[in-house]
Parts: C-alpha cells; sequence; structure tokens
C-alpha cells in the first residue's frame, strides 16, 4: 500500500528528538492511518508499525532520512510530504 503522509508543523513542534516512537514522522503516521497504530518505529533506513496485529514495513525515502537526521541533531526542518511504499512484513515491531 502507499501511503502520502504530510509531516505539518505541529507534528514538528510536538515530536521528540531520537524517538522512534514519537518523533515527528510517527507522529504524522498515527494520525493520517486509518486504524489505531499499537508500536511504531521510524528510523532513517525504514519505517514499521503495526496495527490490528500485522505489521507493516516501508523503506524510508532519502528525503525522510535527511529530515529525521536534521530533526534528531535539533536543525531546522521544514513540513514534508513523504510517499511510502508499505508490504505487509513478518517481523515484529
Amino acid at each position: 500500500m502507499n501511503k502520502k503522509i504530510n509531516i505539518t508543523e505541529r507534528n514538528i513542534l510536538e515530536g521528540e528528538k531520537a524517538n522512534p516512537q514519537n518523533c515527528a514522522i510517527a507522529r504524522a503516521l498515527k494520525e493520517q492511518v486509518r486504524g489505531k497504530i499499537t508500536a511504531i518505529s521510524v528510523l532513517p533506513s525504514h519505517v514499521v508499525f503495526s496495527k490490528k496485529g500485522i505489521s507493516y514495513f516501508a523503506e524510508m525515502p532519502k528525503q525522510g532520512a535527511s529530515f529525521i537526521k536534521r530533526f534528531d541533531e535539533g536543525k531546522s526542518v521544514n513540513k514534508l510530504s513523504l510517499t511510502l511504499k508499505f508490504e505487509e512484513s513478518y517481523s515484529l515491531v
């Protein structure tokens, strides 16, 4: 499933640096994915989340990896739209 995620100013302001479960991108995903996400991990290399007992995995685009690096270093970041290509995954979050 392809999912376009819009990272807003609010996500950026409320996101926690170096927290894969509550960074700006994780917050945006929790808001914009239908159904309750029960676990999530956002890393510069990939995103994985679970909902309704199914895990989903997507590689992180370069633009997203750069955003994460700048965000975690406390540098200025702007709102961003990312298209993530999720596949069902059998690994646990």
